[in-house]
């Protein structure tokens, strides 16, 4: 009779834990709204971080249950970043099988920002998909693409065009490869037939005018100024006055940008030093975006050879260097206004 008892619970043991098994396995929820659920999972997003925002977008029932699930599996180091995409009724383990599979294709939407280098951009790859910041940069590096592509230049500083896109990620693809190819095809389809014309037509080349245009990126991100800036610069070379360009110093140094250039930086010898040389770098500086390009193409006519900082993101501009002292004058008080606001 004993044995029997044993028998019948270590029977009846084993059907509850199937049956919990296969309940926390494929417990699956109908959402009344049957369109799919878009996920983005970062790099260092937890099965805890995914499982909450799964209930909340009503992926799952239970999030405890998912987590309690993923760990007994061992799914919990096995998540790879992507941006997913969750159809109505999917059991736990779809789920955790979908985040987990390193052989399928998944897809993540990222921006890059206005005026960043190629170096910046492959460390922001790098912080939130994990991609190579190495490898990234050596695509772009690539020589032959430039030729591919039409471009002037030995590597795409300049022609990887800041937008939102939506990148793909295979096991077997070369993804840091293909977001570059990605970025200067985009910056191709930019630049329109009208804008080459307006370039034929003031005899630019489209070096000549990403440069630029990457210097007036670095210089400003309020847009009612891009072009008023464009003329400044234009004006000088027509002076063959020096640009004395910050940005370009913020590129040549080796520790650079940083937050305030110092007076040794400006003798950093580097030809893209505009405080040395005269003319525009021997290339682009960042990646600028449409506005700043365009700002390039058709800067505004003025007679301005100096603008300064008035600290809120605008400048003041000056068509006379004792106007300009006057206008950093200006500039220093506010600084100093700053700083003692803060010791307050």
């Amino acid at each position: 009779m004993k044995i029997k008892l044993i028998y019948f619970f270590t029977l009846a043991g084993i059907f509850l834990i199937a049956l919990i098994l296969n309940f926390a396995l494929f417990q699956r929820i109908f959402r009344t709204d049957p369109a799919d659920i878009t996920l983005k999972i970062k790099k260092g997003d937890n099965l805890r971080n995914i499982a909450v925002e799964l209930e909340e977008k009503q992926v799952i029932e239970n999030k405890s249950i998912f987590i309690l699930t993923g760990r007994f599996l061992g799914y919990q180091d096995e998540i790879i970043p992507g941006e997913y995409s969750f159809p109505n009724g999917l059991t736990n383990l779809d789920i955790l099988k979908k985040i987990t599979d390193p052989n399928s294709v998944r897809y993540f939407t990222m921006t890059i920002p206005e005026g960043m280098n190629i170096r910046q951009i492959g460390r922001l790859l790098q912080r939130q998909l994990g991609l190579d910041s190495a490898k990234f940069v050596e695509a772009a590096y690539n020589d032959s693409l430039t030729s591919l592509l039409g471009i002037d230049a030995d590597n795409l500083e300049g022609y990887l065009f800041p937008d939102t896109y939506r990148i793909s990620f295979s096991p077997s693809g070369n993804t840091e490869g293909e977001i570059v190819n990605m970025m200067a095809a985009n910056f191709r389809k930019k630049i329109t037939p009208e804008m080459q014309e307006e370039m034929e037509d003031e005899n630019l080349d489209l070096k000549e005018v990403v440069t630029m245009a990457s210097i007036i990126e670095g210089e400003t991100r309020y847009e009612p100024e891009k072009k008023i800036i464009a003329g400044v610069y234009y004006n000088r070379l027509k002076k063959n006055m020096k640009l004395e360009a910050d940005p370009t110093v913020q590129y040549a140094i080796p520790d650079g940008p940083k937050r305030r250039l110092v007076y040794s930086d400006l003798k950093y010898p580097s030809p893209y030093n505009t405080y040395l040389h005269r003319g525009l770098p021997p290339g682009p500086i960042n990646n600028p975006g449409l506005s700043s390009i365009v700002a390039a193409i058709e800067p505004e006519d003025n007679n301005y050879l100096y603008f300064v900082a008035k600290g809120d993101g605008s400048h003041r501009f000056a068509e006379t260097y004792n106007e300009h002292k006057a206008n950093i004058l200006l500039y220093k008080e506010y600084l100093k206004d700053k700083e003692d606001n803060n010791d307050k």
